[in-house]
């Protein structure tokens, strides 16, 4: 019996068909058979791994650099900082419609 979240997932995936050398196939099938998965598994993984994979890393890099191009000069004093941030925590959590205090 399937579980919720795996038909939830199975209903976000999209069918593609790729053509490979016979060779690459072979290959991939041994991959599939020594580490006990499906073949589909090892291309959904490496797809992952070599393409989406360094595109997300780029990614939260960009906006890490961007964030600290944006961001104000670190504070001298850290216990300060910490007040402040505090502060402007608590300020935003009690700005929250039907938010209870302290969480």
């Amino acid at each position: 019996m399937y579980r919720l979240s795996t038909l939830a997932k199975m209903a976000k995936t999209r069918k593609i068909q790729v053509t490979l050398e016979e060779s690459q196939y072979e290959k991939l099938a041994e991959i599939a058979e020594r580490d006990g998965k499906k073949l589909a598994a090892v291309v959904r993984e490496s797809v992952v791994q070599y393409c989406l994979g360094p595109e997300s890393r780029k990614a939260k890099r960009q906006a890490l650099k961007a964030l600290v191009a944006e961001s104000a000069p670190p504070p001298k004093e850290y216990a300060d900082w910490e007040r402040e941030y505090s502060e402007i925590k608590s300020e935003a959590r009690s700005s929250r419609p039907g938010q209870r205090p302290g969480r």
